[in-house]
């Protein structure tokens, strides 16, 4: 009876404690074949893998890459949006900003945070960006994303190690953000399995740099300031396809798993896992591929990775969360 009773405890134990594989191993690579292989031998699977994303994130380890992966739980909770005055249903199949809005060059950008984990910052400067320009404001017009990463300071977050995507956007409107050609980003793109690359990625994550109180191109810092005028959170399929198709982009944020990274064409679903952590990127728009409903986003990993630079997730279940908790503005009158 002792024995019997022992063994029980000992399953009971083990039913509970950790899986020995679900341990990350941060020296890892996080991109191998045998996870490519696994993910493209899936029957019926929606999306196709691949090692080649260029050398920022090919070479790189696990533990790099969860540095790059910079959006915070939590934030500023900002009002939800829930009147767009329009119907839903009168929304097309498939909706891509570029078609709607032809003149924003800044859609067609994909921007490189690179080996710092500012995603919640770019998502942020690159969807108010291209609002300058859908909302009729000003379409020459590109913000700063190292102002909002490096100058929002402890009320936005940690910089490099990560932010609230929400509160990125409430310091456009309090503090406002310097153009891009006042505050460039100051860190290169960077190669991680290279031999001798003029930019090589650091064995870590850069650090944060401090604030400058000067434009790089000789304007002044205080006029090149542009502010946001009200920012406010959307959640939902049919709130984010409205907020889309009226004013164009927004921000929002994701859990990353292992085999994302791998990702290169198709409507992406999580086959992996892997938790590494959460990623900020910008929402465009929305479509549907061979039957499968996804969404457009632009990623910051600089065009070499996925899709050039995109990938469509699958849309209307909240994969991975996506659809929860959506950041938006819009800009004030110049």
């Amino acid at each position: 009876m002792k024995a019997i009773l022992f063994f029980l405890v000992l399953a009971l134990v083990y039913a509970r404690s950790p899986r020995v594989d679900n341990i990350l191993d941060l020296s890892a690579p996080a991109i191998t074949m045998d996870l490519v292989n696994y993910i493209n031998s899936i029957p019926g699977n929606t999306w196709k893998a691949s090692p080649d994303q260029g050398p920022f994130i090919s070479g790189a380890t696990i533990g790099q890459v969860q540095g790059y992966l910079g959006a915070k739980l939590g934030g500023k909770k900002l009002s939800r949006k829930t009147d767009f005055g329009m119907n839903v249903k009168d929304l097309p199949d498939s909706f891509d900003p570029r078609d709607k809005w032809p003149d924003c060059s800044t859609l067609n950008n994909i921007r490189d945070q690179s080996a710092c984990g500012t995603c919640w910052a770019f998502g942020a400067a690159e969807a108010i960006t291209d609002r300058y320009c859908t909302m009729g404001v000003n379409s020459n017009l590109s913000v700063s994303s190292a102002d909002i990463g490096f100058c929002c300071g402890f009320e936005c977050g940690d910089g490099c190690d990560g932010g609230y995507p929400s509160n990125a956007w409430e310091y456009w409107v309090d503090y406002g953000v310097v153009t891009e050609d006042c505050y460039p980003y100051p860190f290169p793109s960077c190669d991680h399995h290279v031999p001798n690359s003029k930019n090589p990625c650091p064995s870590d994550e850069y650090p944060t740099p401090s604030c400058p109180s000067r434009c790089k191109n000789g304007d002044n810092w205080s006029q090149s300031k542009k502010y946001g005028d009200k920012v406010y959170s959307i959640d939902g399929e049919d709130d984010l396809m409205q907020e889309l198709y009226t004013n164009g982009p927004i921000e929002v944020a994701f859990s990353v798993y292992q085999d994302f990274l791998t990702y290169k064409s198709g409507v992406y679903q999580r086959k992996s896992n892997q938790f590494l952590g959460g990623h900020a990127v910008k929402m465009m728009g929305w479509g549907v591929e061979n039957g499968v409903k996804y969404w457009l986003i632009a990623n910051s990993w600089n065009p070499n990775w996925g899709d050039h630079g995109y990938f469509k997730i699958i849309r209307g279940n909240d994969e991975c969360g996506i659809e929860d908790g959506g950041v938006a503005g819009t800009p004030k009158k110049m």
